[in-house]
This record gives C-alpha cells, sequence and structure tokens, in this order.
C-alpha cells in the first residue's frame, strides 16, 4: 500500500481566504486493488450532503472520473473516496491526476488546487533511467542499462527512418517473467494466460509493458517503440494509418526480421498468391494468412523506402498526420496510389500478377480494424525462434498433440485456437478510446 499526504500549504492558505481551509489532502493506492482519496477540511458554512466532488484523471485520457464523496456534512468534515481497480485497469506507472470540488450550504463553490501520483506497480522495488525521452523502469533480475542503450538505439533509427523526433515522454515498465507481467495486464481467459506469454504491448501512448529477460527482447523493443513513435508521429483527430503502414514499419525497424517471412513471402510469390495494397489496409481475420500478411507489410516498407528513400516516408507520414486518405496520402508523396503501389511493388518482387479490372475499395470480410496489438508467444515456445509457417489444415483433433502455430505482431507464436481471441483482445485494449478505468464519465471538466 502506498500512501502520501498533501497537506495543503499554498491550495489550503488560498481557500481558507474564500471560506474554507484545508487541513489534509492525501491518497494511496494498492496496484490492482484500490485508489484512496481523502479530504480533511473547515468550512465557516456547513457542507452539505453530496457538496465534495472528487475528479481525476488517468495519464492523457480525455475521460474524467467523477465520484461524490462519503462524509459526515458539518463545518469539520473528513471526505473519503475509495475505487475498485481490477487486475491491469490502470496501467503501471500511469500518472493520475485529482482534485477536489466543494459546494457548501449557501451555494458556493471551492475547487482545490490540482495534485498528481505516479501509480506504481508495489510488488516491486523499481529503479528507473532515463536517457531523451525514453525512461526505462525494472527491478532486481533484468539488466535495465542495457534495454534503455537499446531502446535508444532504436529509437534513433527510427527517427532516421521517418524523420520524426520523439518529443512525448514514453515509459518501458520491464518485468522479469511471464508471472509478473501477466500480473499487470488485462485477464485474457484462462486458457490465454496460461498458454501465451506476451512479450511487449503498449498499453497507453506513453507506455510499453515488457518481458525484460526474453531472447528476443530487443527486437520486442524495437517493434513496440516503433508504435509508439508513429501513433505520436501521425496522430490527428480523422484518421489512422493504414495496417500495413504502421505495422510494416514496426517489423523494419526491428533488429532483425525472422527468416520465416521471407520463406512466406517468396512461396507466395511463386504461387501467385499475394494481396493488394488495399486489402493489406486492415489486418487479416484469415488465421492461415497471418504469417504472410506480415511478411507483406513489412515487404511493402522495404520496398518504399529502398526504392524511394527514408526521406520520401518522411514525408508520407506528415501527410498522414494531416488525416490524410491513403491514396491522397502516397499521391502526394510518390505520385501513385494504393493500385500504382501495388503494380510497382508486385514487380519489384518479380510476381506474375495482374490487378482486377477495379481496385477493392474495401478491406476483405473479417479482416479487424488497423490497430496494434501484444507481441506474444506460446509459453512452450518462448525461449525458441519462429518456425517455418504452419499449414492451413490441423491434424485430427484426437491425435494432435499441441495445435499448429502462426505468428502475431511479427515477432511471437501462438496457437491458432487463440488468434481470434488475442485479435478481440487486441481491439478493446490497444489504446482504449474511452480511457483505461470503464468506470468513467466524459467530462473534459478538470480546469
Amino acid at each position: 500500500m502506498v500512501v502520501l499526504l498533501l497537506l495543503g500549504f499554498a491550495a489550503g492558505v488560498m481557500a481558507q481566504e474564500q471560506g474554507i481551509q484545508v487541513l489534509q489532502n492525501s491518497y494511496s493506492y494498492a496496484f490492482n486493488q484500490e485508489l484512496v482519496f481523502e479530504l480533511a477540511l473547515q468550512s465557516e458554512t456547513p457542507i452539505p450532503e453530496g457538496g465534495i466532488t472528487l475528479l481525476y484523471r488517468i495519464g492523457d485520457s480525455e475521460v474524467v472520473n467523477r465520484r461524490k464523496a462519503e462524509f459526515q456534512p458539518g463545518k469539520a468534515v473528513v471526505a473519503r473516496v475509495v475505487d475498485d481497480v481490477d487486475r491491469g485497469e490502470i496501467p503501471p506507472m500511469s500518472e493520475i491526476r485529482y482534485r477536489w470540488e466543494i459546494r457548501d450550504a449557501s451555494g458556493n463553490v471551492f475547487k482545490i488546487e490540482e495534485q498528481s501520483f505516479l501509480y506504481m506497480d508495489d510488488r516491486f522495488a523499481w529503479r528507473s533511467k532515463t536517457e531523451g525521452p525514453v525512461t526505462l523502469y525494472w527491478y532486481d533480475g533484468v539488466d535495465g542499462e542495457r534495454l534503455l542503450d537499446s531502446a535508444v538505439t532504436s529509437l534513433r533509427r527510427l527517427e532516421t527512418v521517418i524523420g520524426y523526433e520523439l518529443e512525448m515522454p514514453v515509459k518501458i515498465v520491464t518485468y522479469k517473467n511471464k508471472r509478473d507481467m501477466d500480473a499487470a495486464t488485462p485477464p485474457r481467459g484462462s486458457i490465454f494466460d496460461e498458454q501465451v506469454v506476451t512479450l511487449g504491448t503498449v498499453v497507453a501512448p506513453d507506455i510499453m509493458l515488457l518481458h525484460g529477460t526474453h531472447a528476443d527482447v530487443e527486437n520486442t523493443i524495437a517493434h513496440e517503440l516503433t508504435h509508439m513513435v508513429v501513433h505520436a508521429a501521425t496522430e490527428n483527430p480523422y484518421a489512422e494509418v493504414p495496417a500495413w503502414l504502421d505495422e510494416g514499419l514496426a517489423m523494419y525497424n526491428q533488429n532483425f526480421v525472422e527468416p520465416v517471412y521471407s520463406r512466406v513471402l517468396q512461396d507466395a510469390v511463386r504461387k501467385g498468391d499475394l494481396d493488394t495494397v488495399q486489402r493489406l489496409n486492415a489486418r487479416t481475420g484469415n488465421v492461415a494468412r497471418v504469417n504472410l500478411w506480415y511478411a507483406e507489410v513489412w515487404s511493402i516498407i522495404d520496398y518504399l523506402i529502398e526504392t524511394y528513400g527514408e526521406e520520401k516516408m518522411a514525408q508520407l507520414l506528415a501527410v498522414f498526420s494531416r488525416g490524410a486518405h491513403p491514396d491522397d496520402a502516397l499521391t502526394e508523396v510518390y505520385g501513385f496510389d494504393q493500385r500504382g503501389l501495388t503494380e510497382r511493388w508486385w514487380q519489384h518482387l518479380g510476381a506474375k500478377l495482374q490487378l482486377p479490372a477495379l481496385p477493392t475499395a474495401t478491406a476483405p470480410a473479417g479482416a479487424l480494424a488497423p490497430t496494434a496489438a501484444p507481441t506474444v508467444t506460446p509459453v512452450a515456445r518462448a525461449q525458441e525462434q519462429a518456425p517455418p509457417p504452419p499449414t492451413v489444415a490441423p491434424p485430427p483433433a484426437e491425435t494432435r498433440e499441441r495445435p499448429p502455430a502462426t505468428s502475431i505482431c511479427g515477432l511471437g507464436l501462438l496457437p491458432l485456437g487463440l488468434l481470434g481471441l488475442i485479435a478481440w483482445w487486441g481491439r478493446r485494449w490497444y489504446f482504449p478510446t474511452d480511457g483505461v478505468v470503464p468506470r468513467m464519465e466524459r467530462d473534459t471538466d478538470m480546469d
């Protein structure tokens, strides 16, 4: 349990001149259990029932929690608000900002100056180090300084590629093992949690959770950090970047791309089974084509950068930051739309394919919305490199010891039966539009 008392000082003196005096302003929390806020004050006019409200916001979310405090009405009151917190509801290292609003019996309204604190995973004794915009948190058993160096190197490489210098501070919260990290993420079902290791995932625009002792950890850092930077570079109120650009850049920025993706891509070229760029605007819902999907988006980015240079890619992201449609953005920067990119990319790969008479205008049936997914791998293969792509048809259930595997987010492997669950979970958890605590009321009045 973490407890901090704020005695008011300047805020209390200012309030006293207006008719109230803040005697104590405190918060406490137990990770994944509860948030507790308390306010003690003395008022010249009685405070009636319902006259004290707490407002708090998590991170940069536009969603504000409004809570009526419990207290005995009168001139001297001690108000209290307790909010239960479920596992993974609030990401560790989130900043929580809060303030109190008091209305006395005469209708006078007093606003206590806003305070803030860092919501930490209090199970561990954290260490931290900051370099540039990146702060990495770790505890015993994790080589935090090495991972921070890897993150900074990846960030510099990415800034060169896309021409965007990250100014927003980002936090990488690093756990030693699956058990420790699972407790910081929302539950996804007993089968998922038992069989899948989450290697890394972005849980807020500025917070990444990382499995810090996995053999592929540096690749995971590069991949997930790319999602954070691309999101920051293209944020606008109109549209998201297409999935082929977001995930393709994440694959391109890895320290290496697993050989499985080259093999899958070459096989698709040989069979004449490539997708158009338009069909890659959203992630596939076809489990048999997941490896190919990631191979294709990586190949598209590799083609654009190797053929037209990094400066053009930086220009493309700048256009997307205005909320441009993919066809308009590509035409402005490269002089061709998605159909034109498809033709050039296929020709570059040596594919003997022809586009249909009319371009595909929408994503294929069953496709998922373009939103980043966590990097995961099965528990049994947590230390292995990606195997060759699976066959489409699994063996009969009575003879199958383990379901065939396929990749997600370009790195990990997972049983086919879990892919739909992960896709659904990824959509509901990554950058939630209504904040990270579902019991919130939309209210932007924190000023």
